[in-house]
């Protein structure tokens, strides 16, 4: 019963002093700690509650697992030799109508005005051969026997005409698997071979479509005809407007020329990279005159095919050609500037080996000092706790002792 009685009054003493400590905390956080009062301090938690709930939601979706996009290749794809890069091939669905390709087809008409556009080809007879079974008699053995005869035959077949131009555009979309509804990849075919034509003598036009244009329109790789317009640009830059007729002939453009389209056809080549390298010929041509314009055309050809990035180039041009130290003449200009571009090519990709080791350097620094500083702010909060119950246990006292 003793017991009993001291656990019964160590009870009322403990809920009379957990009143008493109620009370006090609750006029210490009226009077001292929060003045803004209890509603509001309850709404800023209602705040932070949500933001925490915000922060756990995000975590839980960020820790669903990630499935790969499913991966197929379209016939828009495919004959582009591109791939959609936001996986919605719906987007991409054919623009361009009938009528949008019959009137670029009219424009390539008039810039070929002597080729051959009705005469598509005629039938022909065409013989042929083959074996038949015969009976032969042999009066030697006075029997017969088993002999095949060749025996012609002839049928009539249609032969194109090489010459007609909508045979040989048929032949071009055929070879880039083009169907006959893609009427957008027709367009950029006409468009191209449009431009090409323009600088073509115009009786010669269907032998050049045919036998020295047809090639690059079929293998375009990352040219279309606003990259020609900008290579035919550059040349007359470094030479003159181009001219094609005999590519084997003498005072014909087509070997130079066709060198700037193999460049584009592999590279990406932007507005900038094209001013680079005009400027890059102007300050060549300002520093020697060439009776020969290979040489030009030659530096020409590095400067815009470069590996170098467009704010590197721009350096390495500038450079180049301010310098005393490089002595550049009409016959040595392609292997002085050809030596100095791949060395500045070399170092600049030393440069960017350097800078990505310096990159991981200071990024695995960041991690360690991260987790450093993660370390002492938990410390300085545990501290912090530390002071905050010392001083209300002070408090306490003196309200206690008062």
């Amino acid at each position: 019963m003793i017991i009993l009685h001291a656990l019964f009054l160590l009870i009322i003493y403990l809920l009379t002093t957990m009143k008493k400590l109620k009370n006090f905390l609750n006029s210490f956080e009226e009077d001292y700690l929060f003045r803004f009062g209890k509603r509001s301090w309850q709404a800023i938690s209602l705040i932070f509650l949500g933001f925490l709930v915000y922060a756990i939601v995000l975590y839980l979706w960020n820790t669903t697992p990630s499935f790969r996009e499913d991966v197929s290749i379209s016939k828009i794809e495919f004959d582009r030799n591109r791939i959609d890069r936001d996986f919605d091939i719906s987007n991409d669905i054919e623009q361009s109508t009938l009528a949008d390709y019959n009137k670029a087809l009219d424009s390539l008409k008039k810039a070929m005005p002597e080729s051959e556009w009705i005469k598509l080809g005629d039938s022909i007879t065409k013989t042929e051969y083959e074996y038949q079974e015969r009976q032969m008699y042999n009066p030697w053995y006075g029997g017969y026997y088993t002999d095949y005869v060749r025996v012609p035959y002839t049928y009539r077949v249609f032969q194109k005409n090489r010459e007609a131009v909508p045979n040989i555009l048929e032949d071009i979309y055929e070879e880039k698997a083009i169907d006959s509804a893609q009427y957008t990849d027709k367009i950029k075919v006409l468009r191209m071979a449009q431009v090409l034509i323009s600088f073509s003598d115009k009786k010669e036009a269907t032998t050049l479509l045919r036998d020295y244009f047809k090639g690059f329109l079929v293998y375009t790789g990352e040219l279309d005809h606003n990259k020609v317009k900008s290579i035919a640009k550059l040349y007359e830059k470094a030479d003159r407007r181009p001219k094609f007729k005999n590519p084997y002939g003498e005072n014909d453009d087509w070997d130079q020329f066709s060198a700037y389209l193999r460049v584009g056809r592999e590279d990406s080549l932007t507005e900038e990279r094209f001013k680079i390298t005009e400027n890059a010929v102007s300050k060549l041509k300002s520093k020697a005159k060439f009776k020969e314009k290979d040489q030009v055309h030659a530096v020409a050809r590095i400067t815009l095919g470069s590996d170098l990035t467009d704010e590197d180039l721009t350096t390495a041009t500038e450079e180049f050609f301010s310098s005393k130290d490089f002595k550049i003449t009409d016959k040595n200009a392609r292997e002085v500037y050809g030596k100095y571009h791949y060395l500045f090519l070399e170092k600049a990709q030393l440069a960017d080996q350097m800078l990505e080791e310096k990159q991981l350097e200071k990024e695995i620094n960041r991690s360690s000092y991260y987790y450093e500083a993660r370390v002492a702010f938990l410390a300085i909060i545990m501290i912090a706790a530390v002071l905050i119950l010392f001083s209300i246990r002070s408090i306490i006292k003196n309200k206690q002792n008062a």
